[in-house]
């Protein structure tokens, strides 16, 4: 089963090979970018409370989706006093075997009819790249819970903007999503909401785009710039694009 896009049968050599000759070679102009909600930091112990995600097309947001998630257990005060949701909130709402499917059924309508390649060995890439910050964080839960919803490992290629910013400012000491939102003047607050923050993601992603545009090949900027592409430890079907700075 493909989900988000790839079926993964190669070796890891062969997966960077096809990501690299099959992906756009700088930030991607169509994209989704995604936030999770969750009760705590680890996936095989803590739920997912909440999926946001927005689907941009030439940088553009086209669509949105937005779910509550039952965690089938209490949520944390703590979690309570930082997302605002509540058991209350979400004891009506599905839990992650429904809005799972739902949510990967939503990033299948946006793929559909985009191209594919099957360079790798059986590595199948379509273009569909998932952007969030310190995405690592949410494709852990999402991984997680495919396996065990699904049967099947989560699989996608990502681009984190945590990443991004460390490259491309490493002279400042924190790389929140709160830090660059306030940096780069887009908002004052981190809602800790699925879909804002997703929406505030996106935003941060686009911001540095245009940053690179203006500075790559300036005397007071960098050369150029380059990407790399990790595969994640324990699922190499998740393929992390990095950006390196020349």
């Amino acid at each position: 089963m493909t989900v988000s896009g790839i079926t993964v049968s190669g070796q890891q050599s062969d997966l960077e090979t096809a990501a690299a000759a099959f992906l756009p070679q700088g930030f991607p102009a169509d994209y989704v970018a995604l936030d999770l909600e969750t009760t705590g930091f680890y996936p095989n112990s803590c739920s997912i409370t909440e999926i946001g995600a927005v689907r941009v097309r030439e940088r553009r947001i086209v669509d949105r989706f937005q779910r509550l998630v039952n965690p089938l257990r209490p949520i944390p005060p703590a979690v309570v006093r930082l997302t605002g949701i509540t058991d209350d909130m979400v004891a009506g709402a599905d839990p992650i075997d429904t809005v799972l499917p739902e949510f990967v059924a939503w990033l299948g309508e946006g793929a559909e009819g985009g191209e594919t390649t099957d360079a790798a060995a059986g590595a199948q890439i379509a273009v569909e790249p998932l952007i969030g910050h310190n995405i690592r964080f949410d494709l852990s839960f999402l991984d997680w819970n495919a396996r065990k919803v699904l049967d099947t490992p989560f699989s996608c290629v990502d681009f984190d903007t945590m990443q991004i910013s460390r490259a491309l400012f490493s002279y400042e000491r924190h790389h929140r999503l709160l830090d660059l939102i306030r940096r780069f003047d887009i908002a004052d607050n981190e809602e800790h909401r699925a879909l804002s923050d997703a929406i505030q993601t996106q935003q941060c992603f686009e911001w540095m785009r245009k940053f690179v545009d203006r500075h790559a090949g300036r005397a007071n900027g960098f050369e150029s710039v380059t990407w790399k592409t990790v595969p994640t430890k324990g699922n190499d079907a998740i393929l992390n694009r990095q950006i390196v700075l020349l």
